[in-house]
């Protein structure tokens, strides 16, 4: 196994660990950004936000490879096949992807976790508020509604379909990634979601994370996920996701897939999750490692229609050959309102420096891209890199 073509909306944080990884990694996704090109030996981009089997399955034909790994947003697609996918299977995924089917097991389980209910089944006048509206199925968080009122309720129920509501609990989102393969799993690291105000004005979209989380419960926290991801009998690179609450823990989300906390786990720990993920298949699970530092990141979405001109994406693209961002748009792109505009990292010797180090840099690139001239590369390399 040497070629890999890797299938997804957004590739890159996969494409990079499979090319570290030391193979020859091939893309098809949606964006297309510079970095990509840079990344990955051939790249083959899809213009539809929605494509037909028939156009993946035409763009596939474009490139030889012997392994197939579904990337973000293909993970359910039946591809028609014969080459290995690297993936749970797909009604595996379409299962436990599912969050009301997931609440439902954990109560057997007898694991904390949110009341559930879904949307159309609940009368607004029994219920206590606030109360989180979610997608059953999906992730990130940009379509979550805080919902505070009976009213408020009757209006989404008007609104949204096949969504699920969820008691309220305020705390902290921890991810726990892990490894598994035929029943059993082995957490590799805890990590911390954040968020600054000027990313996004989305209040539950999925921001960025700081690896590793060194708080408490995680002992209980990565117990807990082993037991989930062994049980459902998933494989490979997997996360559960949990929350932090005044009264303790409860576990939001499983995650059987890539998760967006890739890369500062690598960065963090020196590891590469992808030979992990593909050695997971052959029943190899990892060694337990300590951290090495901690590492960052953040997803800066646009605030506004933003157009990358030649000045923004060349200023990106230095900053990424300086380790600084990553996924950079190419000149001529239309970054829509709410689209997430770039990626941010940060490496330091505490959770601190990479806090405020992140937090400064997010906030001065915001201000480039908003007003980009000719000396902003020059200016974010010297004070970032």
């Amino acid at each position: 196994m040497r070629d890999i073509l890797i299938i997804g909306y957004n590739t890159r944080h996969i494409c990079r660990s499979a090319k570290r990884a030391g193979y020859n990694v091939f893309s098809i996704e949606h964006f297309g950004d510079r970095d990509l090109f840079d990344i990955a030996d051939g790249v083959a981009v899809f213009e539809e936000d929605d494509p037909s089997p028939e156009k993946i399955r035409e763009l596939m034909d474009d490139f030889e490879y012997d392994t197939i790994v579904r990337g973000p947003g293909f993970e359910s697609w039946d591809l028609e096949t014969d080459v290995p996918v690297l993936n749970n299977d797909t009604k595996v995924f379409e299962r436990v992807s599912d969050k009301f089917w997931l609440a439902e097991y954990l109560r057997k389980l007898d694991i904390p976790h949110p009341e559930t209910y879904l949307i159309e089944d609940i009368d607004p006048s029994e219920l206590d508020y606030p109360l989180m509206a979610k997608p059953r199925r999906g992730a990130g968080g940009v379509e979550n509604l805080l919902i505070r009122s009976s009213e408020e309720l009757e209006d989404a129920k008007s609104t949204h379909r096949d969504f699920i509501v969820q008691e309220y609990i305020d705390g902290r989102t921890v991810s726990i990634s892990l490894i598994a393969s035929h029943g059993e799993a082995r957490s590799i690291a805890a990590s911390e979601q954040i968020s600054f105000p000027w990313l996004t004005e989305m209040p539950y979209a999925y921001t960025g994370n700081i690896t590793p989380f060194l708080g408490r419960h995680v002992s209980l926290m990565e117990e807990l996920a082993e037991l989930v991801v062994s049980d459902l009998g998933l494989v490979g690179s997997n996360g559960v996701d949990f929350l932090i609450g005044r009264d303790g823990i409860v576990l939001l989300e499983v995650n059987p897939r890539f998760q967006g906390t890739l890369e500062t786990v690598e960065e963090a720990y020196g590891i590469n999750l992808f030979s992990m993920h593909v050695d997971s298949f052959s029943g190899i699970l990892p060694e337990r490692q300590r951290a090495r530092a901690f590492a960052g990141k953040a997803i800066l979405f646009a605030a506004q229609d933003i157009w990358i001109d030649e000045a923004k994406s060349d200023m990106l693209f230095e900053c990424y050959k300086k380790g600084i961002v990553s996924d950079v748009s190419r000149e001529g792109t239309l970054m829509a309102k709410n689209r997430p505009l770039t990626t941010l990292f940060s490496r330091g010797r505490t959770r601190k420096e990479v806090l405020d180090r992140l937090r400064t840099i997010t906030e001065y690139m915001n201000n480039i891209l908003n007003s980009c001239n000719s000396s902003s590369s020059t200016r974010v390399i010297r004070r970032f890199a």
